[in-house]
């Protein structure tokens, strides 16, 4: 008797696969739920067995054990007989205290839930909240950019040295534009100790900002931009680096073409902007995190996607850069970068 397996075409996706990508969702799913619990917090605290980590984190024991063995299965715990152990990665990432903690944005479920919506917004075009909002930004983004910080801080530092930064004798005058955390500004100003970075974001964002400046002791080299991006005055050739680190993605092409004019005035003669996005490939064919990130902002934000270089290119030499090139940075997509003359 034929097999299904054999009349499959190799490389073709078939049940298996299907019922798998149909319930990939579940290792997020215990990611999240291990967070909110703390479970890598109460095992780093010396709670070792299911029970003790249940009772810690009052909730159900044999729940707990389930869910424990499904993080082993992971190879986000180690278990040893009926002991649990932290992984290199689980203690260094999923621990509260330690400084490279990455579980902030999956401690509550504003992500899922946009996500859950995602049939409806398709049928409908519209989007289950509005990040880019004011008020839901102050509210989203703090939670969001602390674990962005961690995962962005070594392609900043690529970024910086992309750029040059720290090989002239003048410090740069730059502009971070919704900064966030300050990762990307952060890591010029480290990379050129005479630079001087202007961070501009909403004011409720600036608390986190202002925390992670502190944190690489760059207070005294930071300024403060605050407002809305499509509406704040960045002044004329005020800048020489102008940073959009992931902030068209949320903005989209109207919001986007207009900044990148806006920026270009305010830069002075050879002066650059630098882009950092999730970039796909002119045929919208891959890579698959760049288009399912479309979709993310399908369902949080009323205009946003992702753009290909050739889009990006267009923008802006459209906007007055006179050149558009790329540089590696070691991440899923190259940093963008515009040079006006």
């Amino acid at each position: 008797m034929t097999t299904q397996a054999a009349q499959q075409p190799q490389g073709e996706l078939g049940p298996e696969q299907l019922l798998q990508m149909s319930l990939s969702f579940t290792p997020s799913r215990v990611l999240s739920s291990a967070l909110q619990l703390d479970v890598f917090s109460h095992i780093a605290a010396g709670k070792r067995t299911a029970d003790d980590v249940a009772s810690a984190a009052g909730a159900n024991a044999r729940a707990m054990r389930m869910l424990l063995d499904a993080l082993a299965g992971l190879q986000l715990l180690v278990k040893k007989n009926e002991g649990y152990e932290l992984t290199p990665a689980s203690e260094n990432f999923l621990v509260r205290s330690s400084p490279t903690y990455l579980g902030t944005m999956m401690e509550n479920d504003q992500i899922w839930n946009s996500w859950t919506n995602l049939t409806e917004v398709v049928r409908t075009g519209k989007p289950v909240r509005l990040v880019e909002d004011q008020r839901v930004a102050e509210d989203f983004f703090p939670m969001l950019v602390r674990s962005l910080h961690i995962m962005n801080s070594e392609p900043a530092r690529r970024l910086a040295e992309a750029l040059g930064a720290g090989t002239s004798s003048n410090g740069l005058r730059v502009v971070d534009v919704a900064c966030g955390s300050g990762v990307w500004g952060i890591a010029i100003a480290e990379a050129d100790r005479s630079a001087r970075v202007t961070a501009q974001d909403f004011p409720g964002v600036f608390n986190v900002t202002r925390e992670f400046v502190k944190r690489h002791n760059l207070e005294d080299r930071f300024d403060y931009l605050p407002g809305d991006l499509k509406e704040v005055d960045f002044g004329e050739e005020r800048y020489d680096l102008a940073i959009l680190g992931n902030i068209v993605h949320s903005e989209g092409e109207r919001s986007s073409r207009d900044l990148f004019k806006r920026l270009h005035k305010a830069l002075a003669p050879g002066g650059r902007i630098a882009i950092l996005e999730m970039v796909p490939n002119d045929e919208r064919t891959g890579p698959p995190f760049a288009l399912l990130f479309a979709l993310n902002m399908l369902v949080n934000t009323e205009e946003g996607g992702t753009y290909t270089l050739a889009e990006y290119t267009d923008w802006l030499k459209t906007a007055g850069f006179s050149r558009v090139e790329t540089a590696d940075i070691g991440s899923h997509s190259p940093a963008i970068i515009g040079i006006k003359e």
